[in-house]
């Protein structure tokens, strides 16, 4: 595994450096879901931690730095249990099948950043508050960084107004609710501790269908992982489309409003100056 030659360079070099972030939001992105995201970085995380310790290291030497990145979706109390069984299920794994020695070695340490596939084209607007909701579902689950996407990025990159409202609803959320006040503020309600006890219970056991197929390297080389993926993907379509799913404004109480949205676009300069940049770079480079 090449990422595994890159942590070793870099703990023996930067050890304070936080050398990798795993990466299960970009599954999800694809269409999975957010319980298969976690079991796919889980085992990913594995698989890091097998072969570091195959090269000869201690697993809390590799482990202490890991970190994951997530996507947050729509379903608020799902949202928080999901992180929460996570956090307790990554301890677990640490505890007992790595026999980890250090505490930070067992923390699920994670960004995440709100879901691009959630937003929509129609009334891009409403695509604030479905990020807002997201947000807030991150922050009532734990995590230790965030970042949330702009209301516009459905139909280009991002308007400086659209950024700085992204910014603003983390601020808000930070300063303004009290939520960050409180370690674990919906920890002890019924719902979201059963809730929690079922998602841990499907994580883990997609993590087994994985492990089944020979670990992550093995089920992503057999296809194992791109069926799934895509099978999910195609019947959260159709769901959609039969209105099963309904996403207001898009295939529920839909307006028409949106066609004219203004998009940003790059100023036809920038291009020029960049690609100036390149060039400069690469005649004077040693």
């Amino acid at each position: 595994m090449t990422e595994c030659d890159n942590i070793e360079f870099i703990r023996k070099n930067v050890p304070k450096w936080n050398f990798i972030t795993i990466n299960g939001y970009n599954f999800r992105e694809f269409g999975t879901s957010g319980v298969t995201e976690m079991a796919v970085a889980s085992t990913h995380g594995m698989a890091i931690l097998d072969e570091m310790i195959r090269r000869g290291y201690e697993v809390d030497w590799a482990a202490e730095r890991l970190a994951f990145f997530w996507s947050g979706g729509m379903d608020i109390f799902e949202e928080v249990s999901r992180l929460r069984a996570m956090r307790r299920l990554w301890y677990r794994i640490l505890k007992y099948k790595y026999n980890a020695k250090k505490d930070r070695s067992t923390w699920m340490r994670c960004h995440l950043q709100t879901s691009g596939i959630s937003l929509v084209r129609e009334e891009p607007y409403n695509n604030a508050i479905r990020s807002a909701f997201e947000a807030l579902a991150a922050v009532l689950g734990g995590v230790q960084s965030l970042h949330v996407d702009s209301y516009d990025e459905a139909i280009s990159v991002p308007s400086e107004e659209a950024s700085l409202l992204s910014l603003r609803t983390q601020q808000i959320i930070e300063h303004e609710t009290g939520v960050t006040a409180v370690v674990d503020p919906l920890g002890g309600s019924y719902y979201v501790e059963a809730l929690t006890n079922q998602m841990e219970e499907k994580i883990l056991a997609e993590i087994t269908e994985i492990e089944n197929q020979g670990g992550y390297v093995e089920a992503i080389a057999n296809g194992y992982l791109s069926r799934k993926i895509y099978n999910y993907m195609y019947k959260e379509q159709m769901r959609i489309e039969k209105g099963e799913i309904k996403i207001v404004g898009h295939n529920y109480q839909k307006s028409g409003e949106g066609e004219g949205f203004e998009a940003f676009h790059y100023p036809e300069e920038c291009e020029a100056r960049q690609l100036q940049r390149l060039e400069d770079h690469r005649k004077y480079r040693g």
